[in-house]
């Protein structure tokens, strides 16, 4: 009973990770279209060392290119798009850390700094310690830039870069683990409502077929056997092949039922069940009529075929090996009917071999049999 929630959490999982991608493929994307359209930035605000700022952009975004290849081709990218795009933003951030201590306008690139992490916490659809990771890179590359660039970075500059960068961290953060809470809520609201509908749909199927099928040996049952015969028999005139009907009945059942009780004549009914079911072909139908009279349907089969079957049935039943009674203790008694063309009609076929089944059932473990023949003007039908 325990194991029960899991395809719930496993299919809720599945969501979340195709999300994760399709939001890391995104945001990927876009970065490795920003770094080199910021070249354009370095051009006109720091000419000075414009080559150096370009150079830089350029080498970063080859690992950028990598990581955005991997989430659109590779196996790696299905399974963890959280780390590559951080891996992209990672890298975005090394190069702007790089930068900001370099520059003049120190305050346009600290917008793309503190843009980076934003972006993670608004955009990503990932577990929130992915924006902590970055956080952490940023601030550890921010620290690198400043302490290995050739010029002292201006206290005021500095404290503005810290102040900008400490700011976009908090809002980053707390705005992932909040758009997260609601995502994995919504998540899995939707993953239950779908599982639920699945389990309404089987049930639903399930009862359509129990509607159809008799509950104690798992045959058809009535409803199901006349819209069979039905379809067989129109078929059978639309095409001029045969269908066969065999209505079969269990010899002195109610004997049965006395000697071993309603249990063991269940028991008898299951095991005949199962030796008829096991000896037709598929498409033709097994069918529960009612007590302990079966029958069964069998389109394109003809008389010869027919009887020969009804036979094979006949000597199956005395080789069931009923419990606590053994072998030959059981006998049924068939009527065969076959017909086609015109004359396929349900209510003909089922008349003529009730009537051969009556015939049959006079000196019981017989199969009395026939084609159908046209009934007298006037008679009964």
């Amino acid at each position: 009973m325990t194991a029960a929630p899991l395809p719930h959490r496993s299919s809720v999982a599945e969501d979340r990770l195709a999300r994760a991608r399709e939001s890391a493929l995104w945001t990927s994307g876009l970065a490795t279209v920003a770094v080199p359209l910021w070249s354009g930035l370095d051009l006109v605000l720091e000419p000075h060392i414009a080559r150096d700022l370009v150079t830089v952009r350029l080498v970063c975004l080859l690992p950028m290119l990598l990581a955005v290849w991997a989430l659109w081709r590779s196996p790696v990218g299905r399974r963890q798009p959280e780390l590559l795009a951080c891996v992209v933003l990672v890298t975005v951030q090394s190069a702007i850390a790089w930068m900001v201590p370099r520059v003049e306008h120190t305050e346009f690139y600290l917008l793309g700094f503190t843009l980076t992490v934003l972006a993670s916490g608004c955009l990503m659809v990932a577990r929130p310690v992915w924006t902590g990771v970055l956080v952490v890179s940023t601030w550890a590359a921010f620290g690198i830039a400043v302490l290995t660039a050739p010029t002292s970075m201006p206290a005021h500059d500095a404290l503005a870069s810290a102040f900008y960068l400490a700011t976009a961290s908090l809002l980053g953060v707390v705005a992932h683990s909040q758009r997260y809470r609601l995502t994995s809520r919504e998540s899995a609201a939707r993953t239950a409502l779908e599982e639920e509908q699945e389990h309404t749909r089987a049930l639903l199927s399930r009862l359509e077929r129990l509607s159809h099928e008799d509950p104690l040996t798992g045959l058809a049952n009535r409803r199901r056997w006349d819209a069979e015969l039905g379809a067989a028999c129109a078929a059978a005139r639309v095409g001029g092949t045969p269908v066969a009907v065999l209505l079969v009945d269990v010899d002195r059942f109610k004997q049965v039922n006395d000697r071993h009780g309603h249990g063991g004549g269940d028991e008898a009914l299951r095991l005949l069940a199962d030796a008829l079911t096991s000896r037709v072909r598929t498409g033709d139908v097994v069918a529960r009529l009612g007590g302990d009279e079966l029958a069964l349907l069998l389109p394109g089969t003809d008389l010869g075929r027919a009887v020969a079957l009804a036979e094979e049935l006949r000597a199956a039943a005395l080789e069931l090996d009923l419990p606590g009674v053994g072998p030959r203790s059981l006998t049924v008694s068939l009527g065969v009917a076959v017909a086609s063309g015109a004359d396929a009609l349900p209510e003909r076929l089922t008349v003529e071999a009730d009537a051969h089944l009556y015939r049959a059932k006079a000196t019981r473990n017989t199969v009395c049999a026939g084609p159908w023949t046209p009934a007298p003007v006037g008679a009964a039908q």
